[in-house]
């Protein structure tokens, strides 16, 4: 077998590495070596890094026709791990610790925090519903890369967090994951689609601008950049309906 054959597996693999390194992270494996903020912040980078790795194998396999059902399978595990396990530990460590990260204190013993995981089970048939019809033009449901991102940068969001809000925000990205809501794929037609993408690029430079003048954490800006794509789908397909009516 050719090593070539082999590498979009391996960037799929270390898309899953990245995840339960992130998970070791938040979940104070090391023993409290780093602090909080700083275990978030390297969760985060892993949680970054797996997604670019996530669009590379992809990348890799078509530009070296090497595509298998096994790359199809390693894709959704390390998919779930990255972008549903990790975020939910995310969650509910933040929920653990809510007095250090929350406007409101949650009682040792509750159950809330618990409803982080129900990201899980979405996610799950998210990416089995993905498997079995694959796209290059749209998502069928918010992708599962896009969701990890959101909630993986949600601390660092200059907002006061409270678990009402976090436990709102899984339940409605759950929905959005398992919808039948069209969304933009990365690997559009660039000419086809020239005016969701130019204004998708023109809205992210002018967030970005204004976070640097504001002097925002950067970090936030993912979680932002999510929110926008979401609404700027709905937005177009709102636009392009009215066009045809």
């Amino acid at each position: 077998m050719k090593l070539i054959s082999l590498l979009p597996n391996i960037l799929t693999i270390s898309n899953g590495i990245c995840g339960v390194l992130s998970i070791v992270f938040i979940t104070d494996y090391l023993d409290h070596s780093f602090p909080k903020e700083v275990s978030y912040f390297i969760a985060f980078l892993l949680t970054f890094t797996a997604c670019i790795f996530d669009f590379l194998d992809g990348f890799v396999a078509r530009l070296t026709n090497t595509s298998s059902k096994i790359g199809l399978q390693l894709d959704s595990f390390s998919d779930l791990i990255s972008f549903s396990l990790a975020p939910s530990f995310l969650m509910f460590d933040v929920m653990q610790n809510s007095e250090r990260f929350m406007s409101s204190m949650i009682e040792d013993g509750s159950l809330i925090p618990y409803f982080s995981f129900l990201l899980i089970p979405f996610a799950m048939y998210r990416l089995a519903r993905f498997n079995d019809s694959i796209s290059m033009v749209n998502f069928q449901g918010l992708p599962t890369p896009a969701v990890g991102l959101f909630f993986m940068g949600l601390p660092f969001l200059p907002i006061d967090l409270n678990h009402t809000t976090i436990i709102t925000l899984i339940i409605i990205f759950s929905f959005l994951m398992v919808s039948s809501i069209k969304f933009y794929s990365i690997n559009i037609n660039i000419k086809e689609n020239r005016r969701f993408l130019s204004i998708l690029l023109t809205l992210y430079s002018a967030v970005c601008l204004g976070f640097i003048i504001a002097k925002v954490d950067l970090l936030s800006f993912f979680s932002i950049s999510i929110i926008i794509y979401v609404l700027l789908n709905f937005a177009l397909k709102i636009f392009r309906t009215n066009s045809f009516n």
